[in-house]
């Protein structure tokens, strides 16, 4: 879980907790007022898990690129395959479980099988990988492109996830 979502869910706690608190002496005014922002507070804390699940891949801005021109796409995308282990047999979940979220990332294009590929890394360690298919679209449509990424979300469940 990234900073800003612990710091939205623990403000939506402390006015929730002051909303309950100012409700029975008889502050209705400040104690449903603290329950709205509190549930604000949860609500953006929540959203962007939601977003990426619909905007997996999908684009914000499009833009047929000039020769040398800065190309403004953003995808949000999950990166795949970061439940196994590297080359040197460190395993990629153990790398995410020390990372915080704030460190900088690459990607690096490559080919796996005679197809286009793109890695995410985090220094030497890779991290895991873009879709086939995302990279296979972005070979296509940008052949020469660099990429750049961030994290957004580095999130548990079966496995930890990563969000760039």
């Amino acid at each position: 879980m990234g900073k800003k979502k612990m710091v939205l869910y623990g403000a939506a706690a402390l006015f929730a907790v002051s909303g309950v608190v100012a409700l029975p002496s008889g502050n209705i005014t400040g104690g449903i007022g603290c329950i709205v922002i509190a549930a604000v507070c949860f609500l953006l804390a929540r959203k962007p898990a939601k977003e990426a699940a619909r905007q997996q891949a999908t684009p914000r801005a499009t833009g047929a690129p000039a020769t040398g021109s800065r190309i403004a796409e953003t995808i949000r995308t999950k990166v795949v395959g970061v439940t196994y282990q590297n080359d040197d047999g460190e395993s990629r979940q153990d790398i995410l479980s020390r990372m915080t979220g704030d460190e900088e990332i690459e990607v690096e294009k490559t080919t796996y099988n005679g197809e286009p590929a793109a890695y995410v890394k985090w220094g030497n360690k890779i991290l895991g990988y873009l879709s086939a298919e995302l990279a296979k679209d972005l070979a296509a449509k940008y052949p020469n492109a660099r990429y750049t990424a961030e994290i957004l979300e580095i999130s548990g469940g079966g496995g930890t996830d990563v969000w760039v």
